[in-house]
């Protein structure tokens, strides 16, 4: 069962993820800001990240930079999922190490295969 961490300060949008993939039968644990995301990837073993980038204090792009600075999370694929269309802001995002880029209004099904799509290939390129 792969375990994701959900990054995500909006109530609504971070409640339809953990349904929606707890009923793809995944783990999810979510927190409301970018410090507490950090904080929680630093001390749970997660296989992937869904990160916001526009969240008050620590923004996504800075919660990237510091997960990809620490050995625990430096290969740990992280998928932003947000509402911010432009192409600076995913280069950006990529940049500092995003994996995916998913913006919203998002197709669940197609996340989560994204989702199990990453976690597969982290797990075995791990394994090699």
């Amino acid at each position: 069962m792969s375990r994701i961490l959900c990054i995500e300060d909006d109530t609504e949008t971070r409640i339809l993820l953990k349904k929606a993939l707890e009923s793809a039968g995944m783990q999810v644990d979510s927190v409301w800001s970018g410090d507490k995301g950090v904080e929680a990837a630093m001390q749970g073993s997660f296989d992937c990240v869904l990160l916001d980038l526009m969240m008050p204090g620590m923004d996504g792009f800075q919660v990237i930079r510091a997960l990809r600075t620490q050995g625990l999370t430096r290969h740990l694929p992280v998928i932003i999922v947000t509402a911010r269309d432009d192409v600076e802001s995913r280069q950006r995002a990529m940049a500092a190490g995003a994996n995916e880029y998913v913006i919203k209004p998002f197709d669940l099904e197609e996340l989560v295969q994204t989702i199990t799509s990453l976690v597969s290939k982290s797990s075995s390129d791990q394994e090699s």
